[in-house]
């Protein structure tokens, strides 16, 4: 299983794009982070993810904590063969609905995922970024832009471990 698993370790090495994602599969604990007045506020959390569709798309389940308080989330992951992309969405039960997508590629054993919509009247690109994928933990954080990707700001990390 180590084998396998150490295969999606640098995931620019695995030949089936469509599998990229294989490393997320299975029970994590999650390290939540968000800003706070004084740097950063820190809750654990949980995910847990799985295939689905013949394995061709991704499907998470996540309980964590976001600026809104405590949140249940469901994502959604697949490969558009005809992009040559990931695609991703998200809902949750802070803001059900608002079914964003982000669009990305892995390089370099990281992938970078783009999102755009308008809030408040002012649009927003967002990035969702997944790196230090390693077997049994993996790094993810979220940030967005107001001045159309100039600057960006940090606003969710999530540290995951693998459950044994």
């Amino acid at each position: 299983m180590g084998s396998q698993l150490d295969r999606h370790r640098h995931t620019d090495a695995v030949t089936d794009p469509e599998r990229q994602f294989d490393f997320l599969e299975g029970d994590w604990d999650a390290i939540c982070r968000v800003p706070a007045k004084d740097g950063w506020e820190e809750a654990p959390g949980r995910m847990t993810a799985s295939r689905t569709l013949d394995g061709l798309v991704s499907v998470e389940l996540f309980e964590g904590v976001y600026h809104g308080g405590r949140l249940k989330g469901l994502g959604l992951r697949a490969f558009n063969r005809d992009s040559q992309e990931w695609e991703h969405t998200w809902t949750d039960t802070l803001s059900p609905g608002h079914f964003h997508v982000w669009k990305g590629t892995f390089e370099n054993g990281k992938i970078d995922l783009f999102g755009e919509w308008t809030e408040a009247g002012r649009p927003v690109l967002s990035r969702l970024t997944w790196s230090d994928i390693r077997e049994d933990e993996a790094h993810w954080e979220s940030s967005r832009s107001s001045d159309g990707g100039k600057t960006w700001e940090l606003h969710w990390v999530i540290d995951i471990r693998r459950r044994r």
